[in-house]
């Protein structure tokens, strides 16, 4: 028989589904995360700059990365997918920062997720290389929600700058001021990442 281009996902019982789009070859790109919960699927890599409501990594104007969690959270596969690609980031050794939206998200982390972040946080390699994460920006609707991560980073300080925001025009610029201190210049790529993502 012919070649088949994309043969389907077969998973016993798969949740998550992780598409690579071809500018992800050389390193650069998105991924798309989304949650089926136990029924088949067969995907086709997403198309550049394509979105839906799953988890994606825009990598487009690193060292800037957008991050979008999708509405009805993460199951238990996909926040490993999460934690491995931002210490993906990390592994590189080139200071980067991170724009995380969240504000479409209806559903919190469980508490056997939260166990796990804390886990993540605590692991040596990434207190070795959390100096690398230049700034994270945590984008959230709720008011109270961004009060009670401020309060949080005060009494346990994360392992790199992180700070709460209503809006990527909130955000833009602690991130550019961020940049600044660390000698990393603002490309256009960046700034149309700021502009387009409001």
């Amino acid at each position: 028989g012919g070649v088949r281009a994309w043969p389907p996902i077969v998973q016993p019982s798969p949740s998550v589904i992780a598409s690579r789009d071809p500018a992800f070859l050389g390193g650069r790109g998105r991924w798309l995360i989304t949650s089926y919960g136990s029924r088949m699927h067969t995907r086709r890599p997403p198309a550049v700059g394509r979105e839906d409501g799953g988890l994606i990594f825009d990598e487009a104007a690193w060292p800037l990365v957008y991050v979008r969690y999708p509405s009805n959270g993460l199951n238990d596969e996909g926040l490993e997918v999460f934690l491995e690609r931002i210490l993906s980031y990390l592994r590189r050794r080139e200071k980067f920062a991170c724009l995380i939206d969240c504000r479409g998200m209806t559903m919190a982390h469980t508490a056997n997720q939260r166990r796990r972040i804390a886990e993540w946080l605590a692991e040596p390699e990434l207190e070795r290389l959390s100096p690398h994460a230049s700034a994270i920006a945590v984008l959230f609707r709720s008011a109270l929600i961004r009060g009670a991560l401020t309060a949080v980073n005060w009494i346990k300080p994360p392992p790199a700058p992180v700070k709460a925001f209503g809006s990527v025009a909130d955000a833009a610029p602690w991130l550019r001021e961020r940049f600044s201190e660390e000698s990393i210049g603002v490309t256009a790529s960046m700034e149309d990442l700021l502009a387009s993502r409001q």
